[in-house]
């Protein structure tokens, strides 16, 4: 240690706090899937609370691995990708908690099954990401990154094609136009968390491209 800089790299504790990260994230989006399906209140706020704890935990390992970043000079691979994932991650929970809040907020009730359809795209993304999270620090081969960055990419386009068409139900079929503006956020948050795996599964491709 020179100068409080540690100069050896710390392999092991940026893959076990980016694992640790990808655990919350799936977590929370499991949780929110289990939080759409609720009916009963009391529940539906415990939930919601697991969600914001995930979140917060999440939060404090980001700020370690950003200072462990400022104090390492060799990693195990790039700072920035580093970085990219931690807050990828990071941001994958940040929008999983907005969502719960405005389902808690409005006591949001599934409409045409729209919510489970959403979820389960989230969940199996979601899913893939933490599998890829798991074996990073062994991954040499990038064929199967990439058969799994193109299978979120699948689930993408899917949740793509599945938000227009719950958009037209929604316009048809619903008459209180607050309710429809509402659930339209929501809508747009899912997809966005849809988007924010695929952008980390993307990160962990190009990790794996440069040390294969």
């Amino acid at each position: 240690m020179v100068f409080g800089i540690n100069l050896l790299p710390q392999d092991n504790k940026f893959f076990e706090l980016l694992y640790q990260t990808s655990e919350y994230a799936n977590t929370a989006i499991h949780l929110l899937k289990d939080l759409t399906n609720e009916e009963d209140r009391d529940n539906a706020f415990k939930i919601a609370r697991e969600i914001e704890t995930a979140k917060h935990k999440t939060k404090e390992v980001t700020y370690e691995i950003t200072e462990r970043l400022c104090r390492t000079l060799v990693t195990p691979f790039d700072h920035e990708d580093i970085h990219r994932l931690s807050r990828g991650l990071y941001k994958i929970l940040k929008t999983c908690e907005k969502a719960q809040e405005r389902i808690v907020a409005f006591q949001l009730r599934p409409f045409q099954n729209d919510f489970f359809k959403l979820t389960s795209n989230m969940v199996e993304a979601s899913d893939v990401v933490h599998t890829l999270m798991k074996g990073l620090k062994t991954l040499k081969d990038s064929k199967p990154v990439h058969d799994k960055c193109a299978l979120i990419h699948n689930i993408e386009a899917n949740t793509d094609q599945l938000l227009n068409q719950l958009t037209i139900d929604l316009y048809q079929y619903e008459n209180d136009f607050k309710k429809i503006l509402i659930r339209k956020e929501i809508y747009g948050l899912m997809e966005g968390i849809v988007d924010r795996h695929r952008d980390v599964a993307n990160v962990i491709l190009e990790v794996v491209l440069k040390h294969s």
